[in-house]
């Protein structure tokens, strides 16, 4: 059989949730499917292969798709939107419905470009991946012309991540980002819709109500709204307990969870969230948002604390920094919670689809 899938998304150098699905997805099917044939679609500009290729996969350029393929039995398109070529069944995946929500999350831009790539994929009848029961319920509720056709499919954990405890690189790592003794760790887009500002909320609380120094590294890119972020710490005089150190190399990433106290992922809105279960395979206990995609992902291997409490997200800080039982309780589950994701599972129930609606 013959399938496609755009990867695009997989292409980039400092790659973000979904970059990272699609190229872990396109790496586990290397491995695992020798007998079907594959064409990774890319951009019409030079791109750099990021995959050591097997005999059944080619890439193929965006230009003339119609006339330089055959008739596809599956094409995949696993960022929102389907290429634009001829296949007997579609497959699109859709990560979350952030752009349907009226809060600040993206700019109106970006928003109504999301926006209109998730109706066209409702509208087109194909079938849809989620990358969570959550997203699978919001559509299911929000769209009820989806019902029956959604398989959901979770995120697996990259096998290179593990808890680093050789001195030398650890040593390494924290002299090259010029990391605090101690820390508390935030890894993803620094954006409106992460609610960093509430957890920036938090170590002020913690330094102005007990006199405690917890520092704070946030890890990731700017996304929007982090203006607002850089605003809050130099107004709130937090720039000694906050450290901004922006995307980083996954080598040195896995480092610097293995460095750090405690994981806090605050998050308003997630489709997912692959750093809670990279966080939790280097064991760090985690502090997440009680949105209904945590308690999905971490169930009781995590702490969690409504949204926009700040008390209670310090409290919680307060606990596991102080309470060596019940950190080692929570690093214990969330360990045994990450091996249940496998980027080569993943892609085995992403192969089952293709094969089977072709059939």
């Amino acid at each position: 059989m013959k399938f496609a899938i755009d990867i695009k998304a997989a292409l980039s150098i400092r790659k973000s949730g979904i970059g990272n699905y699609v190229f872990n997805l396109v790496e586990n099917l290397i491995q695992i499917d020798n007998k079907n044939e594959y064409y990774l679609i890319v951009p019409n500009s030079i791109f750099k292969n990021p995959f050591n290729l097997t005999s059944n996969f080619h890439f193929k350029n965006r230009y003339n798709l119609f006339t330089r393929l055959k008739i596809l039995d599956v094409v995949h398109g696993p960022d929102f939107k389907l290429p634009l070529t001829i296949a007997k069944k579609k497959i699109i995946t859709i990560h979350d419905l952030a752009s349907f929500s009226d809060q600040n999350f993206m700019s109106k831009k970006f928003k109504e470009l999301t926006k209109e790539k998730v109706i066209r994929a409702i509208k087109s009848k194909s079938i849809i991946i989620t990358v969570s029961n959550s997203i699978k319920n919001q559509l299911e509720n929000d769209f009820p012309s989806t019902r029956g056709r959604i398989i959901n499919i979770h995120h697996g954990i990259n096998k290179n991540i593990t808890f680093v405890a050789d001195e030398k690189f650890r040593s390494f790592v924290k002299s090259k980002y010029n990391l605090p003794e101690s820390f508390l760790l935030f890894v993803g887009n620094l954006e409106n819709r992460k609610n960093i500002i509430t957890l920036l909320k938090a170590i002020k609380y913690l330094r102005d109500e007990f006199r405690s120094s917890y520092k704070l590294v946030l890890v990731g890119k700017g996304g929007w709204g982090f203006e607002s972020i850089n605003k809050f710490i130099i107004e709130n005089n937090l720039v000694e307990n906050v450290k901004i150190i922006g995307w980083i190399e996954d080598k040195d990433l896995y480092i610097i969870y293995s460095l750090a106290e405690l994981f806090v992922f605050p998050s308003f809105y997630e489709g997912f969230g692959l750093p809670i279960i990279e966080a939790m395979k280097c064991k760090l206990p985690v502090i997440l948002s009680d949105i209904p995609v945590h308690r999905e992902i971490a169930e009781d291997a995590a702490y969690f604390f409504s949204t926009t409490n700040v008390e209670e997200l310090a409290h919680c800080i307060l606990l596991l920094i102080n309470d060596e039982n019940q950190k080692n309780i929570l690093v214990k589950k969330a360990m045994e919670r990450s091996k249940y994701f496998d980027w080569n599972k993943t892609a085995k129930e992403t192969l089952k689809i293709y094969e089977n609606i072709s059939d």
